[in-house]
């Protein structure tokens, strides 16, 4: 039962997820076992794109394992980066700052359909568009839902009776 829910969460952070979006600014606030699945996911993507064009000279678990650990590594730095700058974002664009026990989830959110695009399109010999999405998509899943929490929200009209 609690996997089902777990499962049921971990499908709905995927899913706000895709969309820059008010509600993607929710992500922020996930759970740590959900943003550390997030890490995962993007991790095995690119573990996976990259097997099919890499040259392995070892069994392929023992790789699959060693790169796997590897990528987490590298986009962990790479997230730990671009959670720094986020956290420079939200300070310039939203009145109140968020701490960085936010801005570092919410980071995850943003990477989480970009970078395994943008290893796809490295490695089938795109590389200045591979690392254009890199870079623009996190800039773009960043800043669009803080471009949106910034302006107004549309208000429900009341009618008088």
């Amino acid at each position: 039962m609690i996997f089902l829910s777990f499962l049921r969460q971990l499908i709905n952070y995927l899913h706000t997820s895709l969309i820059p979006n008010r509600s993607f600014l929710r992500l922020r606030l996930a759970d740590v076992s959900l943003y550390f699945c997030g890490l995962a996911w993007i991790s095995l993507w690119t573990t996976i794109i990259d097997s099919f064009f890499l040259q392995k000279d070892i069994p392929i678990v023992i790789w699959f394992v060693l790169h796997f650990i590897f990528i987490a590594i590298a986009v962990l730095l790479y997230l730990l980066l671009m959670a720094y700058l986020t956290k420079g974002f939200v300070r310039l664009l939203l009145p109140r700052p968020w701490a960085y026990r936010q801005t570092f989830p919410y980071t995850v959110a943003t990477n989480l359909w970009t970078f395994p695009l943008g290893m796809l399109l490295y490695q089938l010999g795109h590389h200045q568009i591979g690392v254009a999405l890199l870079i623009l998509g996190h800039f773009v899943y960043t800043l669009a839902p803080l471009w949106i929490a910034r302006s107004p929200k549309p208000r429900a009209s009341r009618k008088s009776r």
